[in-house]
């Protein structure tokens, strides 16, 4: 009878745990990619050379590296609390990409599966998410490296964010974040100390169906550093023809590029042109993409072109010394499994970073893994 009683308490725990591990959920998840990469890049004007080679080890490529923890918890009627915290590494070195623990993502929030999703906290703005929707370049041939507003460089602090839910095939994103402080101390009227608030608005709409797909994008971030608010929208749409798929974008940047990852780093800086073009009073660029891929044995195979151009060859700007930026990549991804896969580059640019006579080529293979 005992024996009894205690399977019966046993398999009512058993059922307690169950329901309990249904109810709540925690998922640990990561990315992990490396690989062996080239690059090199030259600057020849007006008899002043300059080069930069590298080779070896180069983490992140497809991906950036990560780990996180994301978990939900069923409140009922269909609608979850829901978080995630997300950190990015250097998978050569182990070190983490950023001072802060979870940059790449810290938000807590509700999800319905009538009402949409509601998050707080440091998480991706509405020009990421929808310029996700078609992308496919990687490194210098990422769409990042030419569009503002769409780069991973676009993770907003202290932002609040509303995703609606799948409506038909379309979505709708707004998000609203400051990354400076709401506090402002005054003194008979005078402002002292506290700090003045950057504010960002970023709004997105996405659609999905079937073959076609497509999104639009607005952000505007303002800034003490120009003049006026730096704004920077994009459209893109794409046709699955299943032999082929065709993506094309086209957008604008004003007083800066947000987010942009195509400055060329310490290298174009070195040549003088060292200003910041994530902020610059009166910048107007034009950027175009169009993308070309297609299934090739197991694997997908990708050709694509990213081109801008810009008010910097003006007079009172860098003059003669500014030219049209343009990349061009081909790669290809074979999937090993659902999880794993290796993948081989190759890209060319022309002006990077906007610098006239800046030329740069990468090429390298690699392996990516998800868990």
């Amino acid at each position: 009878m005992k024996k009894t009683l205690l399977a019966a308490a046993l398999l009512a725990g058993f059922a307690t745990a169950g329901v309990a591990q249904a109810e709540t959920s925690v998922t640990l998840y990561g990315i992990v990619d490396t690989g062996y990469g080239y690059s090199n890049y030259k600057y020849d004007r007006d008899g002043f050379q300059a080069t930069s080679k590298s080779s070896g080890l180069v983490s992140g490529i497809v991906n950036g590296n990560r780990w996180g923890l994301k978990g939900s918890e069923d409140l009922g009627d269909g609608l979850r609390a829901i978080f995630q915290l997300e950190q990015g590494f250097d998978l050569g070195t182990g070190a983490p990409s950023s001072g802060k623990q979870f940059h790449r993502q810290s938000f807590v929030g509700l999800s319905s599966d009538n009402w949409g999703t509601f998050s707080m906290g440091r998480q991706y703005s509405a020009g990421v998410m929808a310029g996700d929707m078609n992308v496919n370049g990687w490194s210098l041939g990422d769409m990042d490296k030419v569009f503002g507003g769409v780069g991973y460089g676009n993770r907003i602090d202290n932002s609040f964010k509303y995703v609606t839910p799948d409506l038909s095939g379309f979505k709708f994103i707004a998000l609203y974040g400051s990354s400076g402080s709401d506090r402002i101390d005054r003194i008979d009227g005078e402002s002292y100390g506290g700090s003045e608030r950057n504010s960002r608005v970023s709004v997105a709409a996405t659609y999905a169906n079937g073959p076609i797909s497509g999104a639009a994008s607005y952000d505007r971030q303002g800034t003490t550093n120009v003049e006026d608010s730096i704004t920077s929208w994009h459209i893109n749409g794409a046709y699955d023809f299943e032999v082929v798929k065709l993506s094309l974008a086209f957008g604008q940047d004003r007083n800066g590029k947000l987010g942009w990852g195509g400055n060329g780093g310490n290298f174009v800086n070195a040549l003088g042109n060292a200003a910041n073009l994530s902020a610059y009073n009166d910048l107007k660029t034009n950027n175009y993409h169009i993308g070309l891929s297609a299934p090739v044995g197991a694997g997908k195979l990708y050709a694509g072109v990213n081109y801008s151009t810009s008010n910097l060859d003006d007079g009172d700007k860098w003059g003669d010394d500014a030219g049209n930026l343009s990349t061009y990549q081909i790669n290809y991804f074979y999937p090993l499994s659902k999880r794993t896969g290796v993948y081989t580059y190759a890209t060319y640019g022309k002006n990077i970073g906007y610098v006239r006579d800046l030329k740069g080529t990468e090429a390298g293979v690699g392996l990516n893994h998800k868990f």
